[in-house]
């Protein structure tokens, strides 16, 4: 890279950090960290993913003006916090909700890791010890979602921030999330039993998620035998088979929390996704789902208020920064440089090229930049695209 270009690239790199930054603190709130700034429709809401992902961000970024949002966050959610210690979906106007066609598995998941996260500040002891029933309830909730008492979360259809999509059971995503929760609230409240607990869960989806060769803990072993062997962890599993598909926030979150698959077969798989797109904003989900195939029944009764799925949109193969910005995370932790770069100069190349920042997803055909404008989600993944912690 010449001098000339690098120093174009640090500078376009500080004005959108600071971009990034000033759209989260414009959406912070008495009640706490709204989806958007915007502050309009439902994203003028607490949600308990959008805040929890965007507060672990001003966590990495030591941002106090976030932090105060997230500790907010924190607070409104636990306040509303369900019987049966589920965390609700979002909250506004002191009105909680848990979800509307069905309840979200990753309000309560998030909550806890990015809630613990937060605790570990050694300032924080007194708020530590203040949520620690809410922490315990929520984990004793997510207990209950297994079903089976096996050691897997199960979700619905629709049931964690792909709520317009077609994977459901137990999937990677929720149970990663699940790991994680266990672990940071194991180390934030010294808990050898809670620890326990993650080490299990860590090694369930190691054995259910990614084809190997032990014989031990598989939940379906008739579908396992059939599963096609991938460069990723599997989306999901239910009671007729796997769904293989590659769910790109939860391989992720699993490649950031040292699940440890093969990174060079990975990272393959990536460049390869790449060449059949022709850019890096890669698809939240893939293979796209096209009318005809066996999924589209799946997808296209399944919203609230207009169809979004259509092929290489929305979650349907859309590209979401939000989750670009997790596994740029992830791969730089492990090492990995270069495909993260090439991520991150696209994401500002689009920016640049379309004159709008921050919007919540890109088509992968024509790479539209789409949905709500002023994402805390997306404004987050830049800011985790380019951190170095």
């Amino acid at each position: 890279m010449s001098r000339k270009v690098h120093s174009a690239f640090f500078k376009n790199n500080l004005m959108f950090k600071q971009e990034a930054i000033d759209i989260i603190r414009k959406a912070i709130t008495g009640e706490g960290i709204l989806a958007s700034a915007q502050q309009r429709d439902n994203y003028a809401r607490v949600w308990a993913r959008d805040s929890m992902m965007t507060g672990y961000t001003g966590i990495l970024i030591n941002d106090e003006e976030i932090l105060a949002g997230l500790e907010q966050s924190i607070l409104t959610l636990a306040k509303h916090q369900a019987e049966n210690g589920q965390i609700p979906s979002n909250v506004v106007n002191g009105k909680a909700s848990y979800g509307t066609h069905v309840g979200r598995t990753d309000a309560t998941t998030w909550w806890i890791v990015t809630t613990c996260e937060y605790l570990k500040k050694p300032e924080k002891s007194t708020l530590k010890n203040g949520l620690k029933k809410q922490v315990y309830q929520a984990l004793s909730c997510l207990k209950t979602w297994e079903y089976n008492q096996r050691g897997l979360v199960y979700s619905p259809l629709g049931g964690n921030w792909a709520d317009e999509y077609v994977t459901s059971g137990y999937t990677l995503y929720d149970n990663v999330l699940r790991y994680w929760a266990l672990k940071n609230a194991a180390e934030i409240y010294n808990d050898e039993k809670l620890k326990a607990e993650a080490v299990n869960t860590q090694q369930l989806i190691r054995e259910n998620f990614y084809k190997n060769n032990s014989g031990t803990g598989k939940y379906h072993e008739t579908a396992y035998a059939k599963a096609q062997a991938k460069p990723y962890f599997w989306a999901s599993l239910n009671a007729n088979g796997y769904d293989d598909r590659f769910d790109l926030a939860g391989n992720a979150l699993a490649i950031l929390l040292d699940f440890e698959p093969d990174l060079k077969a990975f990272s393959d798989f990536l460049e390869s996704v790449h060449q059949e797109f022709g850019h890096w904003m890669l698809p939240v989900f893939y293979p796209v789902i096209f009318p005809g195939d066996d999924d589209w029944r799946l997808l296209e009764n399944n919203y609230s208020y207009s169809f979004k799925n259509e092929p290489h949109h929305f979650h349907n193969g859309g590209s979401w920064p939000i989750f670009l910005g997790w596994l740029c995370l992830g791969l730089k932790r492990k090492g990995i440089h270069e495909i993260p770069g090439k991520i991150l100069v696209q994401y500002e190349a689009l920016m640049h090229e379309k004159g709008e920042h921050f919007r919540e997803y890109y088509s992968t055909d024509e790479l539209l930049p789409l949905g709500t404008e002023e994402l805390c989600f997306s404004a987050s993944g830049y800011l985790l695209m380019t951190n170095e912690n």
